[in-house]
């Protein structure tokens, strides 16, 4: 029983090391499986990571669109992997904790 025990933690693992952020092929990875048609379970399978990273990366990188059908607008909203790491990047430069030493000249 222990190894039938150890066979199924091996398989519930998750390939990415706890704290590791998307990077722009994998965000690219994410545009093309969401346009397959993948749920965001499916895709957190296939790029190894937890579902809700997903979640959170299509949040960040969600980007409304506007399309006239009969004359009427209509607001869509599609995934831009660009604006996503756009996105990342000024998040990224705000999250340090600011400097003690600050100059007043």
């Amino acid at each position: 029983m222990k190894e039938v025990f150890v066979l199924a933690q091996e398989q519930l693992t998750i390939s990415h090391s706890k704290g590791h952020h998307l990077t722009p092929i994998e965000r690219g990875k994410i545009a093309g499986l969401l346009a397959a048609g993948k749920s965001a379970r499916q895709i957190a399978t296939e790029l190894g990571v937890c579902h809700q990273t997903i979640n959170n990366e299509l949040k960040r990188g969600c980007v409304q669109q506007v399309k006239k059908i009969n004359g009427k607008e209509q607001y869509f909203n599609i995934y831009a992997p660009d604006t996503a790491q756009i996105r990342y990047e000024m998040n990224r430069q705000h999250c340090h904790r600011p400097s003690k030493i600050q100059t007043h000249y």
